[in-house]
């Protein structure tokens, strides 16, 4: 909950009100004055024998609780805070010792005066606890009407105690509740001032408007900055004022199918933004209905790099294409009634699979012998009426024994399907290879800097789980500038793949191996009880040894070698690198200064 606006210390109850309003003698002497007054004015007043004394006592009375309840008394300090219901206390004893040579209900008024102070500024324990009081004490000091008719000064007394503490019960609720209503309601101001400061510290456009006319009722600040315009100037204008051609279609669209029971949507397609060109959104929509009047809460997400990435795979995938294009399709059709058959297979089945059409045109059955279980399935699909997936790839044994990766497409007719496939199987090879090149090395084949961070996460995950200790090792070859510049870069490829060639034969089959960049290697490995000294002298006894890149020249490369484990540094992976990194770049420079030296 926000802090009270209150300042100054002060005690106070659970309703954030103070329990005792009070104040300094100067601040609470007209309040005093104003009671000692309706006092002294009270008490010649007999009964009801001087009724206008009587009503103005009251009225004074009154006029001081009226006072007490307005003064901003919680601005007092505490060692002040008692002198008012002291006072009150004091007068209320008066008047009803004043009681016992009968005088009536001015009186009552000032005994009731206190119970109200109370029920303001304490809680119901304390208003119940002194109406008690305040009635004991009225009967207590009217010795001779007691006597005389105790039965009704006891009633007199228990009605007056119910009827004062009810009544400051109620007053007490009433302002309690104000209070905490108060409090609710600054609460909730504060919750929305800080849910706008959210939202518009958010980088995704979010925007608010009526389906009826398309107005928008809310903004954030990232909507306005990319459409160019101010908060304030763009609610009550109209969505469509600010949208480009083909965010009016995307909007239209997603309007159509959203309602009640489909209210959330993301537009599938992204839309380039209007005034930004080359900048691409993704519109989410969320459906709401408020009061009877239906509104569209919108947000955008910039999806730039991802289009970039979708159109660059696209122009790749459409370069493929139109390689596989080139080569011959084989159309072929079945229809199922009265058995499952083929209609029509094209000549050009004979060039992938070794078969003739006729082959399978005399017998369905020819092709289940042929195809893999997939395809099997597939094509058991789409007989029974199945919708398959508009591409998929059949993988056929050829005539010959190989396999055939066949891509195919599928249209279900009436009585049948129809299909064309393309043999892909360079293709899905040649895409195999791509996959594998962007995780290795191309020169060495060892895994590149991408695969070693996914097999280091893998390690650590595994290790951490089994509590292994795992370490990394970065190495550079020393003097490979120089065998580059003395002899050329065919002979530092021989380097480079005698380097990787070593490393593999001195670590264990479940360790990692990279080339991470010119002439450093890296390697990812679980410490054993020996820990990491006997791998590393193993490694660098095997890159101290001469290699021989031509017939008649020998070079050597020792490596210097950074070290670094989870023990001292933890289960991370990029804290690993660089911890290991850095100890090789120090071994480096300490050799650098020996040999200067």
């Amino acid at each position: 909950m926000s802090e009270s606006p209150r300042r100054g210390a002060q005690i106070v109850d659970g309703t954030g009100g103070p329990l005792v309003g009070a104040g300094r003698l100067r601040t609470v002497l007209p309040f005093a004055v104003t009671a000692t007054i309706s006092m002294i004015v009270a008490i010649p007043a007999t009964s009801w024998d001087r009724p206008h004394l009587a009503l103005v006592g009251s009225i004074l009375s009154v006029a001081t609780m009226i006072g007490s309840m307005v003064f901003p008394w919680h601005r007092v300090p505490r060692h002040a805070q008692l002198m008012p219901p002291l006072l009150f206390l004091a007068a209320t004893l008066l008047m009803a010792s004043a009681t016992s040579y009968g005088i009536g209900s001015p009186f009552v008024t000032m005994a009731v005066l206190p119970l109200m102070w109370l029920a303001i500024y304490e809680n119901r324990t304390a208003v119940l606890s002194a109406a008690t009081l305040t009635g004991v004490t009225l009967w207590l000091t009217a010795p001779d009407s007691n006597v005389e008719k105790p039965i009704n000064a006891t009633i007199s007394t228990v009605v007056f105690v119910v009827c004062a503490a009810g009544m400051g019960v109620t007053l007490h609720g009433l302002v309690a509740g104000a209070r905490r209503l108060a409090l609710t309601l600054h609460d909730q101001q504060h919750a929305l001032e800080q849910a706008a400061l959210m939202m518009n510290s958010l980088p995704e456009r979010v925007n608010r408007y009526r389906v009826s006319d398309h107005v928008i009722t809310y903004c954030n600040a990232a909507w306005a900055t990319q459409y160019n315009v101010e908060l304030s100037q763009a609610i009550g204008r109209r969505l469509d004022d600010f949208l480009s051609e083909d965010e009016l279609e995307g909007m239209h669209t997603q309007l159509a199918l959203l309602s009640a029971e489909n209210a959330t949507l993301v537009d599938p397609i992204a839309r380039e933004a209007n005034n930004s060109p080359g900048q691409w959104l993704e519109w989410a929509d969320q459906y709401l209905t408020d009061g009877g009047e239906v509104d569209v809460l919108s947000v955008g997400r910039d999806v730039t790099a991802r289009h970039r990435a979708e159109v660059l795979q696209a122009e790749s995938e459409a370069r493929y294409r139109d390689l596989a294009d080139k080569s011959a399709d084989v159309v072929w059709r079945v229809l199922v009634e009265p058995s499952p058959h083929f209609d029509y297979m094209s000549p050009s089945i004979d060039n992938i699979l070794g078969y003739p059409p006729l082959y399978f045109l005399e017998d369905f059955t020819r092709i289940l012998d042929v195809l893999d279980d997939a395809g099997k399935t597939a094509i058991a699909r789409a007989l029974n009426g199945e919708q398959i997936i508009d591409r998929f790839d059949f993988r056929f044994r050829h005539a010959n024994g190989s396999t055939v990766v066949g891509e195919t497409r599928t249209t279900l007719i009436r009585g049948g399907v129809q299909g064309v496939s393309r043999d892909v199987t360079e293709l899905r090879q040649l895409q195999d290879k791509m996959a594998a090149l962007a995780l290795r090395d191309p020169l060495t084949g060892l895994a590149n800097r991408r695969l070693l961070d996914e097999l280091l996460d893998v390690a650590l995950t595994r290790t951490r789980r089994s509590g292994q200790a795992l370490a990394v090792a970065f190495f550079d070859l020393d003097g490979f500038k120089e065998v580059n510049d003395n002899y050329g870069h065919d002979a530092g490829d021989v380097v480079l793949c005698e380097t990787a060639r070593r490393l593999l034969a001195n670590v264990r089959g479940a360790d990692a191996v990279a080339r991470v960049g010119g002439d450093e290697f890296a390697i990812a490995y679980e410490l054993t009880e020996t820990g990491s000294n006997h791998i590393i002298q193993r490694i660098d006894r095997a890159l101290s040894a001469p290699i021989n890149i031509a017939p008649d020249t020998v070079v050597s490369c020792p490596a210097s070698i950074g070290v670094a484990d989870t023990r001292t540094v933890g289960y991370n992976g990029a804290a690993l690198i660089a911890a290991a990194d850095k100890a090789m770049y120090e071994v480096k420079r300490n050799r650098k200064s020996v040999r200067e030296s």
